[in-house]
């Protein structure tokens, strides 16, 4: 099984066994729906969770999970990832792509010219930003939308960005 990073436990709200997560998910509602399966990674250990109730409180999902009732019993899995497995994810659009089918491509000019590697993708109020490693060791930002990124070819794991002066 393939795993996809959806969250992370950061912490717990109130004493009946809610945790907090952190996502970036663009499909919490259905990520966190009540019944849904996600994982936890402990280390190499992977450990599957049961969603019984979701909400959104100060930019932060709330869940609770494995009917799990007590701030004790949920303490362990402070700092713990959240995966939801590859194969029960939603077929995109032509055009469109999950964060971390992005993270490791190689970032390419229109003429050949390596800028480096995208190591993340970060969400802002004007949309995705791309975070690239440069080649000095440097990183930069890439607006994804089309006036910048002009190719993603996941096979061949490149992208093609054509940058304005001073982006890159």
């Amino acid at each position: 099984m393939k795993y996809v990073l959806v969250g992370k436990i950061v912490g717990t709200h109130g004493i009946k066994g809610e945790v907090k997560v952190m996502s970036d998910s663009d499909f919490k509602d259905e990520r966190f729906k009540i019944g849904q399966v996600l994982y936890l990674k402990d280390k190499e250990k992977v450990i599957p969770i049961t969603i019984d109730s979701h909400r959104n409180h100060k930019g932060l999902d709330l869940i609770t999970f494995n009917n799990l009732k007590n701030i004790n019993d949920v303490l362990p899995y402070i700092q713990m990832e959240i995966y939801v497995d590859q194969d029960s994810l939603p077929e995109l659009d032509i055009d469109e792509y999950y964060y971390d089918e992005l993270i490791g491509l190689e970032a390419f000019s229109l003429s050949g010219e390596k800028f480096g590697k995208i190591i993340d993708v970060e969400e802002v109020p004007q949309g995705a930003m791309l975070v690239l490693k440069k080649n000095n060791g440097k990183e930069a930002l890439i607006p994804f939308i089309a006036e910048f990124v002009r190719e993603v070819n996941l096979e061949s794991g490149i992208i093609i960005i054509t940058p304005i002066e001073g982006l890159i």
